[in-house]
């Protein structure tokens, strides 16, 4: 009976093991960029962190965002963006470009005691051939962007 159970435990777990995607790309990884100035800065501390993602086969893009520095216990959502025209401009995390593919990860996440982050998700690559630039928002307070990645 104990090897009947075994066998079954082992089965799952290489059955598991077979779907999961296969990378077809490159990892890309990219620094989040600290994007508050001093006035809307309250509860953050030197955020920062990276934006990770792959092209897995199927079509999509798995991305993992981690950040630091980041108020307690608050929630965040993230996406990409396409690049915007917001006038005067330098880079793209500051072109105000529209949402492309959603949220990351489709919900919001919260930060832990110590202001760390977590973020992963799934999304087509095909939604996402126009993407400029990733950011993390205030869940409640979307205006509040503390981080942002030019991809």
């Amino acid at each position: 009976m104990n090897r009947i159970a075994l066998m079954a435990v082992v089965s799952a777990l290489a059955l598991s093991a077979c779907n999961q995607p296969n990378v077809v790309g490159t990892s890309v990884s990219k620094n989040f960029a600290g994007q508050l100035n001093t006035t809307a800065a309250s509860g953050y501390t030197a955020a920062a962190g990276t934006a990770v993602y792959v092209d897995v086969t199927g079509g999509d893009r798995r991305t993992i965002l981690t950040a630091t520095g980041l108020k307690a216990k608050t929630d965040y959502i993230a996406h990409f963006h396409s690049k915007g025209t917001a006038t005067g401009s330098t880079n793209d995390c500051t072109s105000g470009g529209p949402v492309v593919g959603g949220l990351i990860g489709g919900a919001s996440f919260t930060s832990d005691v110590d202001g760390k982050l977590t973020i992963k998700g799934f999304q087509s690559t095909d939604a996402l051939k126009d993407a400029a630039y990733i950011n993390i928002h205030e869940s409640a307070t979307p205006s509040v962007i503390p981080l942002c990645a030019d991809i």
